[in-house]
């Protein structure tokens, strides 16, 4: 070969060469691009990941490739986690805690399973590899078993662990020791009765159902699942007949007012409330108000015979502790029973004796000690004979009666008891009526002037029992310190049919009484039908939280708001109304692929209106 040929070669394959760099160039920069969307992560283009995208892109497989980001790690802990606490908060906020609520949805997009599932399912994720996995009351009475997702940076690829038949509490022991220091079971658990995916996880009920009348429940779960607005639901022409007894018929004394602003929101809302209605967000508790809190269901609570248990703990240990040991406590103040078990408890604990012994003092001054009391009542007795002589003679005056209290000075009358115990009887009675402005106390006060201000303070708080607690704050501290406290939900459910006796607050006596779990679809007239696109079964109502998740579920409406939400993560930017045609194909897409989330992540970053890639 010439040497002019030889140079010929050189020059072609120098060209070649150029170009296919340029083309690995271009690929690895779609491949980063499509990445990037894909997973909401920015990303180094030495990424080993993007080399595995670069490659499919270029053998013309752009849907392998947006499939394979669809089985990494940085999709599922970002784009989904951030998809799944959008989802289970009305602000739509990636800043809260990870919950069990998104860790449902995470699992099932994970597994391929059908997404429809969130609004359904039976059954929940854990998150295995956390302290104190073991313990329930990481789940049921908080989130620990979650929060660490984030704190730690876990993995959700391996972290999540499916777990069958959701589950509520019955009760509860209240200690301070770990599951795992403990052989019995701390927490009595059973299967939910109607289990409904997210709807019968903690975070829901916590952000939903605590208080109100569970109208909150369902304008949630219409602008989460269906991306649809309580004004935008609304329906003037609809049915007012299961409009609550606590909506206002005549606000500001206007009917109109009601029929023009309320009624076209509540016929739908309220049609759609019986859902929820044996649901709340209860307090488990011995009676005292507590912090610990979980979702509850009223046929749950009347079936396994909770009210019943609770009646029983309170007779044995409750009352128990109320007649023996507190008036034990009173009597005898530090040498008392409850002071020395709880003085030994809080040392087992770690707390050191004197610091456990202050602590406990803070408690017994704020209880008086009767024979302080007794004391300081025969000692003005000896020092104010003359104006208890002057009490006794005009006692039954309405001026000494208004003055003293009735009750205190009718202690001057009683039979078959000396003087010096009249005069004490009455001399309490009115320490307990007066307080500050009692004889003894003004008597006690006069006698402390040496004492410093706070010694002063503190001593004659405690003659007048100031800020003593409640009895159940006294006996519950107790029986955890035994380790006898134990917790019950709350019971605000009506013992027949089981529905939460807040569902039917007010007094309008033409409202409707909600005595079942039945729910009508009152957003069915007219253009709402094409608007929601209702299907199935459960189109018109149903029965129950799991009927109405499979009526949103089933709805077209939820496959084009899920299609939109992603869309608007993928595309960075909004699906306009004037995209109607565009949310419909990316719906039907979403049904397409049998309702697999990660195939729609894949069809909307392929799609030509989205513009990430253009698929090969």
């Amino acid at each position: 070969m010439s040497m002019r040929g030889y140079k010929y070669l050189v020059v072609v394959a120098s060209a070649f060469s150029i170009v296919n760099a340029h083309a690995a160039e271009s690929d690895m920069l779609k491949a980063k691009k499509l990445y990037e969307r894909m997973t909401g992560v920015k990303v180094s283009s030495t990424k080993p990941e993007l080399k595995q995208v670069a490659e499919l892109i270029a053998k013309g497989d752009t849907r392998g490739a947006a499939n394979y980001i669809t089985g990494t790690s940085d999709f599922l802990n970002v784009q989904i986690k951030n998809l799944s606490l959008k989802l289970s908060n009305k602000d739509e906020s990636v800043k809260v805690p990870f919950n069990d609520f998104s860790a449902l949805i995470v699992g099932v997009v994970r597994d391929g399973k059908d997404f429809r599932d969130i609004l359904t399912a039976d059954y929940f994720y854990d998150v295995k590899g956390v302290p104190n996995e073991t313990d329930q009351r990481t789940r049921m009475f908080n989130q620990a078993n979650y929060t660490p997702v984030e704190t730690s940076y876990m993995n959700l690829q391996t972290a999540l662990v499916q777990q069958p038949r959701q589950k509520m509490v019955k009760s509860a022991w209240s200690t301070p020791y770990l599951q795992s220091e403990k052989s019995y079971e701390m927490v009595s658990l059973d299967n939910n009765p109607e289990p409904a995916g997210v709807f019968t996880t903690r975070t829901f009920a916590e952000r939903n159902l605590s208080g109100g009348t569970n109208r909150r429940a369902v304008e949630f779960s219409l602008k989460q699942f269906l991306c649809v607005s309580m004004a935008e639901a609304a329906d003037s022409s609809a049915s007012d007949q299961y409009v609550g007894r606590d909506v206002e018929r005549f606000p500001a004394g206007d009917h109109n007012k009601y029929l023009t602003s309320c009624k076209s929101c509540h016929s739908v809302m309220d049609g759609m409330r019986g859902a929820f209605a044996k649901m709340d967000y209860t307090n488990f508790t011995t009676g005292g108000a507590t912090g610990t809190y979980s979702q509850m269901n009223g046929d749950f609570f009347n079936q396994h015979g909770i009210q019943a248990d609770y009646n029983t703990y309170n007779t044995n240990y409750i009352a128990k502790v109320t007649a023996d040991i507190l008036p034990d406590l009173v009597n005898r103040q530090e040498n008392s029973t409850w002071f020395t078990t709880r003085l030994a408890y809080l040392i087992k604990r770690g707390t050191a004796e004197a610091t456990a012994r202050g602590t406990l003092m803070g408690t017994l001054d704020t209880i008086r000690d009767p024979a302080v009391a007794n004391a300081i009542a025969a000692d003005f007795s000896a020092k104010k004979a003359s104006v208890l002589a002057d009490i006794k003679a005009k006692r039954t005056t309405d001026e000494y009666k208004n003055m003293y209290t009735t009750t205190c000075v009718n202690h001057f009358g009683t039979a078959n008891i000396t003087d010096q115990e009249r005069e004490r009887r009455f001399l309490i009675c009115n320490l307990d009526n007066k307080r500050e402005m009692s004889l003894m106390y003004i008597h006690y006060e006069s006698s402390l002037s040496g004492a410093s201000e706070a010694e002063r303070t503190r001593l004659l708080g405690k003659l007048i029992n100031k800020g003593r607690p409640a009895n159940i704050n006294l006996v519950t501290p107790y029986l955890e310190a035994r380790e006898e406290l134990r917790l019950f939900p709350r019971n605000v459910f009506d013992s027949s049919t089981g529905v939460a006796a807040k569902m039917n607050k007010g007094s309008y006596p033409y409202g409707f009484v909600v005595n079942s779990d039945n729910f009508v679809n009152n957003a069915v007239l007219g253009s709402k039908s094409t608007f929601f696109g209702w299907r199935g079964g459960n189109a018109g109502g149903g029965q129950g939280v799991k009927d109405f998740g499979k009526m949103l579920s089933q709805s077209r409406r939820f496959s084009q708001c899920m299609a939109k939400r992603v869309y608007e993560s993928v595309c960075l930017k909004k699906l306009e109304s004037t995209q109607y045609s565009t949310l419909v194909r990316l719906g039907d897409r979403f049904e397409a692929v049998n309702y697999n989330l990660k195939s729609l992540y894949t069809e909307v970053a392929l799609d030509p209106v989205c513009g990430v890639v253009k698929e090969e």
